[in-house]
């Protein structure tokens, strides 16, 4: 779908980006809408997925261990065989490749009640970390998008690097891809999978290795920002890329934990918090909890934490409430030159 070559939106101010960034709680501990083609009920945990993709004869951990290692160096850990080789040759690299394939095809694919309620959020963009194809289902339900040409046709690709006077396809690290819908309003929505998705496993975000490749062009793009052409902000801009979005919008994060070795997300956050040419907030939506160094962190981070009123440990309340004050600021949000920062 080419139908928009960019997104417009001024980098602070009114009308600046509106995006929800979206993680597995949306998926998890909570039943598909519509059945799922393949009999699934919900979406997998990371420990059932990682399960899906270690080799068989990796290293044996404890369940603390494997709790308290970081995500991306688990995976890289036991996606190898013990006793590890030096150099890992072509034989077990396409096995490990393998076996990411098969775990991504055994995602589930349908959407939730949660992922359905987005549409009506009225965001510009939503992010999401998630592998699935959950979200499109959610705004474009019944579409197969483990089709190559479904994803052709609601694809965009907004790099301005050309080969043969053709967009370059990107086909790891999307940092300028998506697919283009709709909201409930009619308005159009961006979605990225910013980590990935499963119909091409080989691009998928996973290891600690991967990781660092995707931080180095997320700076390299935020290094380059041109100035010159933003003079006072408050003129739509081209947005290209799902890091400029985060760099200038306001993000609304929900259903994402943030573990702190998500540090691609980390970075991102810290470098917002220093872009003097923009306005945009973080606000994040997790049940209040003191002792959190997550949320700790966040707050060093300049990220607002709404307390949205939810019962403890009531997470159908919770995410009701979260989603009704999200619509309400972004609606708010886009009409002010400040972001509304109540409700703390």
């Amino acid at each position: 779908m080419n139908k928009t070559q960019s997104f417009m939106h001024p980098i602070r101010g009114k009308g600046r980006p509106q995006i929800v960034l979206i993680g597995n709680g949306l998926e998890r501990d909570c039943p598909p809408t519509k059945p799922d083609p393949k009999g699934r009920t919900g979406q997998l945990s990371w420990g059932a997925l990682l399960d899906r993709i270690k080799a068989e004869n990796c290293m044996v951990l404890s369940d603390d261990e494997r709790k308290n290692l970081p995500f991306p160096l688990l995976y890289s850990l036991l996606s190898v065989p013990d006793p590890a080789p030096a150099t890992l040759d072509d034989t077990m690299i396409k096995a490990e490749e393998a076996r990411l394939k098969d775990a991504m095809g055994q995602l589930s694919q349908a959407s939730t009640s949660r992922l359905d309620e987005l549409k009506n959020l009225g965001a510009d963009h939503i992010l999401t970390t998630n592998y699935s194809y959950g979200l499109e289902q959610a705004f474009l339900p019944g579409k197969d998008f483990f089709n190559s040409n479904t994803r052709s046709k609601y694809r965009f690709n907004l790099t301005t690097e050309t080969k043969n006077g053709k967009p370059v396809r990107e086909v790891c690290y999307r940092l300028h891809t998506g697919y283009l819908a709709q909201n409930e309003n009619g308005s159009d929505v961006g979605l990225w999978h910013i980590h990935g998705e499963c119909s091409v496993s080989h691009g998928v975000v996973l290891g600690h290795d991967r990781y660092g490749r995707l931080l180095s062009r997320i700076e390299k793009l935020c290094d380059s920002q041109n100035y010159d052409d933003m003079p006072n902000g408050s003129e739509p801009v081209a947005f290209r890329s799902w890091p400029a979005l985060f760099l200038y919008g306001d993000v609304y994060i929900v259903g994402l934990s943030l573990a702190l070795s998500e540090f691609d997300l980390w970075w991102l956050l810290k470098r917002k918090q220093r872009e003097q040419k923009a306005d945009g907030r973080v606000f994040f939506y997790e049940q209040p909890d003191a002792a959190n160094l997550s949320q700790k962190m966040l707050r060093a981070h300049g990220a607002v934490l709404p307390d949205v009123g939810a019962k403890k440990g009531d997470f159908d309340d919770f995410y009701k409430k979260a989603f009704e004050d999200i619509a309400t600021k972004i609606e708010k949000n886009r009409m002010l030159a400040t972001p509304d920062e109540s409700n703390m």
